[in-house]
């Protein structure tokens, strides 16, 4: 069904306040800028707090964000809305590290929004000598750590372990998967693809 706003569940309308920010859909990370929507009850608790919290955007930032918004429902680049637009945008990035992580043996799982793929890496063999290692950060090494650690030494392929989403104790529910990052320019995705495509050859398990 794609993605479901909770506020639009409901009885969730209510009690929600939903939190938006500019960062990633205008690609405007520095400016640190959003806004909210909700209950005007909740939305004047957010303005009695915002004197008090040490980070403010500066006016001409809140002023061009008012201004996007409004510019973005209005077709862009051959696209109903520039919305569309960017969700066709990523879409066709998911497409290309999906097809780069196929190339390594590692199974995409299907996600449903966000800028990243959970790979399954159970069919890549780590060396026994990564996952018998140990860093400061985990003193207990997991399988998913070793593989990022191995990924990164060997083959230039950044990824993040998914072990420390889980509680300690059940870490090694996640010993297969590592999650990555598609929201990259093309030269990185092509970059990346020519990567996992080695990595597959070496480690004899190429698709």
């Amino acid at each position: 069904p794609g993605h479901v706003h909770f506020a639009s569940i409901e009885g969730m309308w209510e009690r929600t306040l939903t939190v938006s920010s500019a960062g990633k859909t205008f690609s405007v990370t520095g400016w640190q800028v959003g806004w909210i929507v909700g209950p005007s009850a909740f939305v004047r608790d957010v303005h009695t707090l915002l004197p008090y919290v040490q980070f403010c955007a500066a006016t001409p930032m809140q002023d061009a964000l008012a201004r996007v918004l409004i510019r973005a429902e209005q077709p862009y680049e051959g696209e109903s809305s520039y919305y569309e637009w960017l969700q066709k945008l990523y879409s066709d990035k998911m497409v290309k590290l999906r097809d780069a992580l196929l190339s390594a043996g590692i199974v995409p799982m299907k996600g449903e929004g966000g800028f990243f793929l959970i790979g399954d890496t159970r069919n890549l063999p780590v060396p026994q000598k990564y996952l018998e290692e140990s860093t400061a950060a985990m003193p207990q090494m997991t399988r998913d750590w070793a593989c990022c650690r191995w990924m990164a030494i060997e083959h230039g392929i950044i990824a993040i372990p998914c072990s420390p989403f889980f509680s300690e104790e059940n870490r090694g529910m996640a010993g297969n998967y590592v999650r990555f990052a598609f929201c990259k320019t093309d030269d990185t995705l092509e970059a990346a693809a020519e990567a996992f495509t080695k990595l597959g050859k070496a480690a004899g398990v190429a698709v």
